[in-house]
């Protein structure tokens, strides 16, 4: 029979667990959050413990593999009691890590997150988002990937997005930032952008629709403002609809580019071939166009090579 002080604990790990979920799904009043957990220690206790338990599950999830079924967290909450006991020894990952929701995308994967105060985030293939909001501030941390930014009017809160190379507040507009091996690119829609990063601080404004676009480029090194070119603010506003587009890029840089939504990477034989130039517009979800566009254009053959490979040779 069950003990007072165990239902008690489950339905603490039942209400946090439904808490968590609605502030992943951006659901949640922050506000209504924390009054929640401050009104009984006993509540923080148990959402640090089921914050953890969704973080391992989490990992866990990423590790199973593709033929069995992977745990969701819909099918964890409706367990979470038993799971979250299960983890009771669990560390406490701290507050304000345990505040932030985790969106994610995988390879070739598009998705829209809508947030608390209008404000939206589209993330393109191989994406990770985490984001904050409380009564000071609206975080958003971009680990990896590119996202999209349509940034609400909050007179009381500004915008924050956290990147490696450095914090950037964000005006109501619309941004599109990418993070490169070498750094960050933010390009400036609509709106205006500060950075601030070890190598000093940059602007960048849009103040009308007739305004030229601007970017700001950022590496460990140094921060470079300038008018974006046109065939970044072209490629940015195609990912958004499914597409990628080349105007006259090299055929190794395309490849690389496309290599972005492919779980089957595209590999050049032929060094001659990577320097051959194309131009076009095709579908991110669907590669057959691009490879019969390098075969009556060029005339590479297109070799399967495994699950993960397909090479591009010269005939």
């Amino acid at each position: 029979m069950a003990q007072t002080g165990d239902q008690d604990r489950n339905a603490l790990i039942a209400q946090a667990s439904e808490w968590l979920a609605r502030l992943d799904a951006g659901r949640a009043d922050p506000v209504a959050f924390e009054a929640w957990r401050d009104a009984d220690p006993r509540r923080a206790a148990a959402f640090a413990e089921v914050a953890s338990a969704w973080s391992k599950l989490d990992a866990l999830r990423d590790a199973e593999p593709r033929e069995r079924p992977a745990m969701t967290r819909r099918a964890w909450i409706g367990g979470g009691a038993a799971l979250a006991a299960g983890l009771a020894g669990a560390a406490y990952l701290g507050r304000d890590q345990l505040l932030r929701a985790r969106t994610v995308t995988g390879v070739g994967e598009r998705r829209t997150l809508a947030l608390p105060d209008g404000s939206s985030v589209e993330l393109n293939t191989d994406t990770e988002v985490l984001w904050r909001f409380d009564r000071q501030h609206r975080r958003l941390w971009l680990e990896r990937g590119e996202v999209a930014l349509t940034i609400a009017q909050d007179a009381l809160r500004p915008f924050e997005l956290f990147t490696q190379q450095g914090l950037a507040r964000l005006a109501p507009g619309q941004f599109n930032a990418r993070l490169r091996p070498a750094g960050l690119d933010l390009i400036v829609l609509a709106g205006r952008a500060a950075i601030t990063t070890a190598a000093g601080q940059a602007q960048a404004a849009v103040e009308s629709a007739t305004d030229a676009r601007q970017a700001l480029v950022i590496t460990p090194a140094r921060i470079v403002a300038a008018a974006a070119p046109e065939a970044e603010v072209q490629a940015v506003q195609a990912w958004r609809r499914g597409e990628i587009v080349f105007e006259g890029q090299k055929l190794a840089e395309a490849v690389e580019e496309y290599n972005r939504y492919l779980t089957r990477k595209l590999i050049i034989e032929d060094p001659k071939v990577g320097g051959l130039r194309l131009g076009g517009r095709f579908l991110t979800d669907n590669p057959e166009s691009f490879l019969d566009a390098l075969r009556t254009t060029f005339g590479l053959r297109i070799v399967s090579d495994g699950p993960s490979r397909i090479l591009l040779k010269s005939r």
